[in-house]
């Protein structure tokens, strides 16, 4: 089957919302079709809650408002303790961005699941496929007219969090002019930012997911079965395993998830190729993962897709980061090599990104399609060089 085959299949289902009913129902078509192609398969199960993209910032912005708007109005005595709980939110917000597998977020838990090919004991070294098949609520945020001002939204917010314990720190050194310039400063953007994310939470609705990630999914089942038929082509001792990763969009807990049960198994040269959002614009590769905390991609795999781009002319480019971060941040997190590939045009912006818009109608096919022979092409690289 080619990944248009297998696109099609998946967007029959209305979405595949993290840790929903339709999501395991994904993720069992996805375990079939690889067990179909001869693979021994696994699913290795967690539970995770079914939204941080608007839930985490909104709890982190009220507890920052009400330490706050205490410091502000109350201070005295209990100052100290305010601050450390403000540094508390924050740190929640850094654990988060930073790929490591702790848990931030207070919401209730749902079943999620990852669909992944067996490993070869046999095989030394390792490459890791993987696409995460859950789709994302569609929000203002990410309405054609507001997407293009994330940066600008989410620095604004940081430094409004930011804020809000640099004012109580000086409250505590009795700099009560300084320290309420600040908190008032800071209150102002940390309230407009819990509004702006409850609007969200309460409003957003699930995508198709079509670009996201169902080109992801599709193209990685299509390279597992074109692996799994041409083994000949690949080194005796490079074992490629095909992870598709549950409530990526939840913070990539599925990843973080897989990495904390198989880091042991995994040696320090496994490397992770992911796969997202690749039905519209040009093939991109990211140099890293990360805005607060920046990772940076492996050198291998980055100069193997800095070759291939040559040969590839205009067809394939290279950006910096995105502002959320993709499956290959806990990978990195964890000290393993990494790259991610997307579909983005000449200005960073991706299809339909996160918006009802994200439907199999807009998928560009013939992308799809060269897609699939340049990953094929990259893959065998790969292997090659790590072997």
């Amino acid at each position: 089957m080619k990944s248009i085959d297998y696109l099609k299949e998946l967007t029959k289902f209305e979405h595949r919302g993290s840790a929903t009913k339709n999501e395991r129902q994904a993720a069992e078509y996805i375990l079939q079709q690889l067990k179909r192609m001869g693979y021994k398969v696994e699913k290795q199960t967690f539970k995770t809650t079914r939204d941080n993209l608007y839930m985490l910032p909104l709890q982190v912005g009220i507890l920052l408002f009400i330490c706050g708007f205490f410091s502000l109005k109350y201070g005295g005595p209990l100052e100290i303790a305010v601050l450390l709980l403000s540094l508390f939110a924050i740190s929640l917000l850094l654990l988060e961005v930073s790929g490591k597998p702790v848990e931030t977020s207070i919401m209730p838990r749902f079943l999620s699941q990852n669909v992944f090919t067996s490993f070869d004991e046999s095989r030394s070294k390792r490459i890791i496929v993987s696409a995460h098949y859950d789709t994302q609520r569609g929000s203002i945020m990410f309405h054609p007219k507001v997407v293009d001002n994330l940066n600008l939204i989410y620095n604004i917010s940081y430094v409004g969090f930011g804020l809000i314990p640099i004012g109580i720190l000086f409250n505590i050194f009795n700099l009560k002019v300084i320290a309420s310039a600040i908190l008032y400063i800071g209150l102002v953007i940390v309230f407009t930012d819990i509004v702006f994310m409850a609007i969200c939470e309460v409003t957003g609705r699930y995508t198709q997911g079509a670009n996201d990630n169902g080109t992801g999914v599709a193209l990685t089942l299509a390279l597992a079965e074109y692996y799994i038929n041409h083994k000949d082509k690949f080194p005796d001792n490079v074992d490629v395993i095909f992870l598709f990763t549950g409530s990526e969009e939840t913070g990539e807990r599925g990843m973080k998830n897989f990495i904390r049960e198989y880091r042991k198994k995994l040696s320090k040269e496994t490397k992770f190729i992911i796969l997202d959002n690749l039905g519209t614009g040009k093939v991109t590769y990211l140099e890293g993962e990360g805005m607060i905390l920046y990772k940076e991609a492996g050198k291998m795999l980055l100069d193997i897709a800095e070759k291939m781009a040559k040969v590839h002319a205009g067809k394939v480019q290279k950006m910096k980061n995105l502002l959320l971060p993709t499956d290959a941040l806990p990978a990195m997190a964890a000290g393993f090599d990494a790259i991610s590939f997307l579909g983005k045009d000449e200005n960073g912006r991706l299809g339909n990104y996160h918006w009802h818009t994200d439907t199999i109608e807009n998928v560009d096919t013939q992308l799809l399609s060269y897609e699939e022979e340049f990953f094929k092409e990259y893959l065998v690289k790969v292997a090659e060089i790590l072997n």
